[in-house]
């Protein structure tokens, strides 16, 4: 493994915690409430809010990961039926595809940051902005959008159709009943 790949799996690792983190917020956001709703008949206020915000958060962060790993949803009827390198060929386009679409939300996303920010949104109860929810959400699509471009460069710069984690071509593929090498190691 480069640097170059060490450098992306760190950042990778960063944006994984840090969905994990938002994640287990919320969950402790919502264990609160149902313990203080159930157990003491009393309410915790502006939870439903800042759980919302910190859930489209998460979601966001996560996509990044998601994306870097190809751990998203995927069709692969066509994929299947390919040779390995128009496989490769066909991950590398639609991994441009998903940057370009990346770079537009990433775009029109921080307009609706700004909007947002300059309206002074709050929140009902607790009168706490929304603009850094969703600032934070946009950290998370401009990280997809940094992975997916590691993703195409890690195939321009090394000439590799694979995955940065997958190592090279053959390795440690586990076959299928027909003998064809599957996607997942």
């Amino acid at each position: 493994m480069n640097a170059f790949e060490r450098l992306i799996n760190r950042i990778v690792l960063l944006v994984d915690a840090a969905a994990a983190m938002f994640l287990g917020v919320i969950t402790a956001l919502t264990f609160i409430t149902v313990v203080l709703r159930y157990v003491f008949n009393a309410s915790l206020p502006g939870s439903f809010d800042v759980g919302r915000l910190l859930l489209g958060v998460a979601i966001f962060w996560g996509i990044a990961v998601a994306a870097y790993r190809k751990e998203h949803i995927q069709v692969d009827i066509l994929w299947s039926a390919l040779p390995r390198r128009a496989q490769g060929a066909l991950n590398v386009f639609a991994d441009l595809v998903f940057f370009g679409c990346a770079c537009v939300f990433t775009a029109m996303f921080w307009l609706r940051v700004m909007a947002t920010r300059t309206a002074g949104e709050t929140t009902f109860e607790l009168d706490v902005p929304i603009w850094p929810f969703h600032f934070a959400a946009w950290l998370g699509i401009a990280f997809t959008a940094v992975v997916l471009a590691a993703r195409i460069l890690h195939v321009v710069v090394l000439r590799r159709f694979d995955s940065p984690d997958e190592g090279p071509p053959g390795q440690d593929s586990i076959a299928d009943p027909l003998g064809l090498p599957t996607r997942e190691p």
